[in-house]
């Protein structure tokens, strides 16, 4: 069960209904907890309040900034005349609110979402106090974006997904500090729940797409590569993917169609936004979607419930239903007018935040293809080891691995011995913490820069080190990372005069490998371990 924790410069009960709505129906059971009116520094403080208490969910801070103007003790609303005075408290509000929130991380163990919302319609008509507010707006977007663990919403965002005319209300506010209509209401609480879900949901990691009738209108068969047309819908839809391709998915193309002809398409036409630099891998050919779909899931060595299929045929998208019902299918809109707003809200397709390990996945999966083309040239895999020059660095987790240290918490499945999920506030006092320690593992070989891999968090609890998180990314699996990140474990054991090197187990449907790994090292170890570890 999820909690979330919310608390705002306004009233924000009518959110409820829609909050719970939408968490049923993305099936993340959740309990909804609203912190007192307009005690938003208070709940950051608190080691009591609602917030500071909420140790399995999300957090949610809501802003107006005309509610400072408000329920301000130092200066009357009506001598507040002077921009200068307004700038003032929007500056010290936005730096205590920068230093409350920065406090509050330093000790949380769930994410924080901040969303400023929007101005009432009669402090955007106030020219002055309109500037002032998008000025003192963009300074505290500022101010958050270097806080870990913490995410961030403005009005825009708002107002770009889930668009309400009229939103402001004058009656409600002045009655019960109500300031939106029950319509926006319920766009904000979708918006919220749109990036819980992004924080909280299993991430896809490749994009699989069609090409008659999805990137292009048009059957290149039958019409050639200089007749089909990227008129608007599909030029959009081929640089929303090249955005996908920046956050770090994974393109591929699976089409009915002649290899050649699919190939000479891409050189041929310089008006398409998705060029072949950013595919990393395709299967163009007659066989069923399915069958490629599988095959590219083999060459990539990921997870069925990785990939996301996008086709225009809806046989076609009822094949690949049928046959991988882990792959999230989905059929674009048969007036393709429509593409643009349809992917846009398409959920799996967001990204809490971009990391430079995001983007550089494709590059870093190009020269894993490259890897296996290389070992199909050796008799042995011992020989292939030796000529890729492996170079294996483990050091400390410091301050700037925390993103990406949390990201692979979440997203890694194969090789991850106790599957915890931390968040970046929880990776932060983790790494600040006087009884957890932590190491990292960068990889290196012929072909290049693997970057961060692996992660092991470990405490000293008696003479034993028992530990917390042992993982490595998929992409590093049989290099013997694994059994460098053990020896390292055994040296700071034996560093450090201790006893025993303890590593939970927690069996999942994906982490087989991680088994297969201890049991190769200490088969004759195993014992059943107390879960409260």
């Amino acid at each position: 069960m999820q909690m979330i924790a919310i608390t705002a410069t306004f009233t924000a009960e009518p959110l409820e209904q829609a909050l719970k709505f939408w968490m049923n129906l993305i099936g993340i059971p959740a309990e909804i907890n609203f912190a007192p009116f307009n005690q938003v520094f208070q709940q950051l403080l608190d080691p009591l309040s609602v917030i500071a208490k909420n140790n399995a969910g999300v957090n949610i801070v809501l802003i107006r900034f005309e509610d400072w103007l408000q329920y301000d003790k130092s200066t009357n609303v009506e001598q507040q005349t002077s921009a200068m005075d307004t700038r003032r408290l929007f500056q010290k509000n936005i730096d205590d609110l920068t230093r409350a929130l920065k406090s509050r991380l330093i000790q949380a163990t769930t994410p924080y979402i901040v969303i400023m919302c929007p101005p009432s319609p009669a402090a955007m008509a106030d020219a002055q106090l309109s500037e002032t507010l998008s000025s003192m707006q963009a300074l505290l977007e500022e101010e958050l974006q270097s806080i870990n663990g913490l995410y961030y919403i403005n009005p825009s965002h708002i107002s770009h997904y889930y668009p309400v005319e009229s939103y402001g209300d004058q009656l409600s506010e002045k009655m019960g500090s109500i300031p939106y209509t029950q319509e926006f209401y319920t766009s904000l609480a979708t918006m919220i729940v749109r990036k819980i879900f992004a924080l909280l949901a299993p991430s896809y990691k490749v994009i699989v797409l069609d090409c008659d009738q999805t990137l292009w209108r048009g059957v290149l068969g039958e019409d050639g590569a200089h007749a089909i047309t990227i008129d608007p819908p599909y030029k959009y839809l081929q640089e929303y993917m090249v955005a996908q391709y920046e956050a770090g998915m994974l393109i591929c193309l699976c089409s009915k169609n002649n290899e050649n002809d699919v190939i000479e398409a891409f050189k041929q036409r310089s008006d398409m936004p998705l060029g072949l630099d950013y595919i990393i891998a395709h299967r163009i050919n007659w066989k069923s979607k399915s069958q490629n779909i599988i095959s590219l899931a083999e060459e990539l060595q990921l997870g069925l419930d990785s990939f996301i299929f996008i086709d225009d045929n809806p046989i076609e998208c009822a094949e690949v239903r049928a046959y991988c019902p882990e792959v999230l299918t989905l059929q674009l809109p048969e007036e393709p007018e429509k593409i643009p707003v349809f992917l846009q809200h398409v959920w799996p397709f967001d990204h809490v935040k971009i990391t430079s390990a995001d983007r550089q996945r494709s590059l870093l999966y190009k020269e894993n293809i490259s890897r296996t083309r290389f070992q199909e040239g050796f008799l042995n895999f011992t020989e292939f080891i030796k000529e890729l020059s492996l170079k294996i660095r483990i050091s400390e987790t410091q301050p700037t691995h925390v993103q990406r240290v949390a990201q692979l918490t979440q997203r890694t499945n194969q090789f991850n011995c106790t599957t915890k999920r931390r968040s970046e506030a929880e990776i932060e006092q983790l790494c600040l913490s006087d009884d957890y320690s932590s190491f990292i593992v960068n990889l290196a070989d012929r072909f290049g820069d693997y970057g961060l891999v692996g992660v092991c968090i470990f405490a000293v609890v008696n003479r034993d080190i028992i530990v917390d998180t042992f993982l490595l990314s998929c992409r590093a699996l049989g290099r013997g990372v694994e059994h460098a990140m053990l020896s390292h474990l055994g040296q700071t054991a034996l560093r450090m005069n201790l006893t025993d090197i303890i590593v939970p187990y927690y069996q999942t449907s994906k982490n087989k490998p991680a088994y297969d790994f201890l049991m190769s090292c200490g088969q004759q170890y195993v014992q059943e371990i107390d879960h409260n570890l």
